[in-house]
């Protein structure tokens, strides 16, 4: 029987005798193995002996340390089993820590912020909008549609075209070829772009802007409300619609071909042309001036006016106005004739029975051929040579109006005194006498008494003042 023992290392062990074959093993001793290190952990060492060579194994969890001797020597074998360790739930993607696979990981299921629910960082282009980052994300790279490829809602201006763009030019420049409203430049869009005169954004031809952008103007074709009266897109004067778009009309200068004979412009029927637009002839009514004696509009040829326009009795009468000795020259004198013919609706042209340093009626005057008549038809002479013998047939009393004259007291009571510084021969009296030629001045004058039939018609007292409000007198006129 052997004896038990213990080791160098204190591990208990079980020797064979030195003679035989027999091998004995003990196990189930812990304990440290000299030479190992000692790491807490169970461990099992066997030794085996044959001979003079022995063998020790020990068994742990961990690694295994064999060690051979020479003969003669122990060899010792350890093994060293590790103890289960609990590492808990495995890792995932909102745990709030940062795993190998993940980019970010904040702990959240906010899908709108830096880092989304899969555990990435938030981009344009992830389908998740980033608030207050991004305004819009559609995930595609599709820049055309509502949501540009950098997270942009496309709006007109973005320089990218999108839904319900023609065009984006990405500038503010609204009459370049792409306006602020992201269409192409075009007539009637309300802009004015080269090479449009004006765009109103309308199609009314009628107003200052055309259809075509072009500024409406006369000749144009189109009539301009308010602006023209007519626009036939000519400048021929002789049609309708006159070169400045005025509508044809008798008057306006312009002579209409097919309806006016004539169009001088004014309103003178005592000219060539009659205010009607028609051209001034014999038996039309109205007196032509310097062609045309009289005209009394009929075909009678014994009355006072003839077929021919001339004129069988010349009408005189006195003024029914007054006036002093400034009668603005001899042509003043006449002019105020004609007027007061005028008004009275008296044929022809008149002059006035005054003489002075210029003229006088035997100087100026036409010697008629014919009678002088007062416009209600008694005879005052039946021609010049009657007229300037010093006795008339009827006193020149009747106006122009067909009323009396007025009568004055400066040359005898109730005298009708009228200016005229005139001979019954039709002579100036004398140059004291004519007013500084019958513009005023100091002095007086010679007159004539406007119901005497004697040389006193026209020559028949002198004195008084040309210029003075108790000296105004009527004058004598003569038809022409």
């Amino acid at each position: 029987m052997g004896l038990a023992g213990c080791s160098d290392d204190g591990t208990a062990s079980a020797t064979a005798q030195p003679t035989g074959s027999t091998t004995e093993e003990e196990t189930g001793t812990t304990g440290p193995t000299s030479g190992a290190p000692t790491t807490g952990v169970p461990t099992t060492t066997v030794t085996t002996e044959t001979g003079t060579d022995s063998t020790t194994t020990t068994s742990t969890s961990g690694p295994t340390t064999e060690t051979t001797s020479e003969p003669g020597t122990t060899t010792t074998t350890t093994t060293t089993t590790e103890p289960e360790t609990s590492t808990g739930p495995a890792p995932v993607c909102g745990d709030g820590q940062q795993d190998a696979d993940e980019e970010c990981d904040d702990g959240n299921d906010d899908d709108t912020d830096a880092c989304t629910n899969a555990c990435t960082n938030a981009s344009c282009g992830d389908a998740i909008v980033q608030a207050g980052v991004e305004e819009c994300d559609d995930g595609n790279a599709e820049d055309t549609d509502a949501c540009t490829n950098a997270c942009k809602n496309a709006v007109c201006g973005d320089g990218i075209v999108g839904p319900g763009e023609m065009c984006d030019d990405g500038d503010q420049v609204d009459d370049d070829e792409c306006s602020n409203a992201c269409a192409p430049a075009s007539c009637g869009d309300g802009v004015v772009q080269a090479p449009e005169e004006c765009d109103d954004g309308n199609d009314d031809d009628t107003d200052a802007c055309l259809a075509t952008c072009v500024a409406a103007k006369c000749g144009d074709s189109v009539v301009q409300a308010g602006a023209e009266e007519c626009d036939d897109g000519n400048i021929d004067d002789t049609d309708a619609c006159l070169a400045t778009c005025k509508a044809a009309k008798c008057g306006d200068g312009a002579v209409q071909a097919g309806a006016e004979e004539c169009d001088d412009g004014n309103i003178d029927d005592t000219d060539a042309c009659l205010a009607t637009c028609v051209t001034a002839k014999c038996g039309d009514g109205a007196v032509q001036a310097g062609v045309e004696e009289c005209d009394d509009g009929n075909m009678v040829d014994d009355d006072a006016c003839s077929n021919s326009c001339k004129s069988g009795q010349r009408i005189v009468f006195v003024t029914s106005t007054t006036y002093s000795g400034n009668l603005g020259g001899l042509a003043g004198a006449d002019a105020q004739c004609n007027l007061r013919a005028a008004a009275g609706g008296l044929p022809g042209t008149y002059m006035a029975w005054l003489s002075d340093d210029t003229g006088s009626p035997s100087t100026r005057m036409t010697k008629s051929t014919v009678p002088y008549v007062l416009p209600n038809g008694v005879k005052v002479a039946n021609n010049w040579a009657d007229l300037t013998d010093g006795n008339l047939l009827g006193a020149i009393t009747v106006t122009e109006l067909g009323g009396p004259v007025s009568t004055t007291s400066f040359c005898g009571a109730n005298e009708a005194t009228v200016w005229t510084n005139t001979t019954p021969a039709g002579t100036q009296i004398n140059s004291q006498g004519n007013c500084a030629n019958w513009t005023g001045g100091a002095g007086g004058s010679n007159w004539g008494f406007a119901t005497r039939v004697d040389n006193g018609w026209t020559q028949w007292c002198s004195g008084g003042a040309c210029i003075h409000p108790s000296f105004l007198a009527p004058i004598y006129c003569f038809q022409q």
